[in-house]
């Protein structure tokens, strides 16, 4: 049962070029993004299930950490939806994979110029307001 989970780890820690870093940060993104959404649902479900813990979670993600996190998942859902559009592209036109290399720069390009204006203006309010509140 292992055995195929250790093997496509192993692999896929082998560097086979940047499409290969594409296809790892690929997944490691979409992971980020369903433990976020799991985590968010099980939170928010416990405004009817555990007033008090939810009421704790909350009081968790107004820390600094959690605004470090958002950062994150917000470059990862920008990461993985542009390199997504990529793939799709390619899958859909498969007389395209011949320009792989210049698809996989454009998606490198689209993301950090997404990015930059996200993560500009998320640190600034997430700064702004521990100014205001204090660091808890």
């Amino acid at each position: 049962m292992l055995n195929p989970l250790i093997t496509t780890a192993r692999e896929s820690l082998r560097y086979k070029g940047s499409g290969q870093i594409l296809w790892l940060l690929h997944r490691i993104t979409g992971l980020g993004v369903v433990i976020f959404l799991g985590t968010h649902i099980f939170g928010m479900s416990m405004a009817a299930f555990n007033p008090p813990l939810h009421d704790a979670m909350l009081a968790v993600y107004k820390t600094p950490l959690f605004s470090v996190g958002e950062i994150l998942l917000a470059a990862c859902l920008i990461f993985h939806a542009v390199n997504g559009t990529r793939i799709a592209i390619l899958e859909l036109r498969p007389s395209l994979w011949d320009k792989q290399e210049v698809a996989t720069r454009w998606s490198v390009i689209i993301t950090l110029i997404l990015l930059a204006p996200t993560i500009a203006i998320m640190a600034f309010k997430s700064i702004s307001y521990y100014v205001t509140h204090g660091v808890k």
